[in-house]
């Protein structure tokens, strides 16, 4: 996205987020991942990190690169970073009945990974390394209903993420457009 849109658009995330019984599924479901979400963590980063190799660039102090196709991870790394995603997304499900602070969350964790580099297309890359670790999980009573549920919950995040990401780069094109005509 450059910095030459000369008209001004607004983004904003969608208004609501889930209907109750999806809160409810979210939450439930949260309170089993909780007990075990360092390891739930390290199952979705691994998973994510193997299948696609395109964001290992975003992760220098986690991944390092052996080649195309091989990798390894620095293990202490990839438990500190999962735990930090863990304890985020934790707070996010908290914060589940009160969109506006959900909203102000995330606006906040979406302008933290647009300054290091991580593009709003992105995002929804991991929501399948997140479902295959719901589903190893949970097993058989993962079902079409907490899927639906997580994906809800999942898209809202990213929704809210990515507006927050458009107006931060908007904001440092801005600064950009500033400082040259300084």
């Amino acid at each position: 996205m450059g910095c030459g849109n000369s008209r001004e658009t607004t983004v904003s995330p969608r208004k609501t987020c889930m209907q109750p019984r999806d809160i409810e599924d979210v939450q439930n479901i949260w309170a089993i991942v909780a007990g075990q979400k360092e390891k739930f963590g390290v199952f979705v980063y691994n998973n994510f990190l193997s299948n696609e190799k395109e964001v290992r660039k975003l992760f220098p102090r986690l991944v390092m690169e052996n080649g195309k196709e091989k990798f390894s991870v620095n293990e202490l790394e990839l438990r500190r970073h999962a735990l930090l995603v863990m304890d985020g997304l934790g707070l996010a499900v908290e914060c589940l009945k009160d969109v506006d602070k959900l909203r102000h969350f995330l606006h906040i964790v979406g302008v933290r990974h647009s300054r290091v580099g991580v593009k709003s297309e992105m995002m929804m890359k991991l929501y399948p390394a997140t479902e295959d670790a719901l589903r190893k999980l949970l097993g058989r009573n993962f079902n079409n209903r907490i899927r639906r549920a997580w994906r809800a919950f999942f898209d809202y995040i990213v929704d809210c993420m990515k507006t927050a990401m458009i107006q931060e780069e908007r904001n440092a094109c801005r600064e950009q457009m500033k400082n040259m005509v300084k």
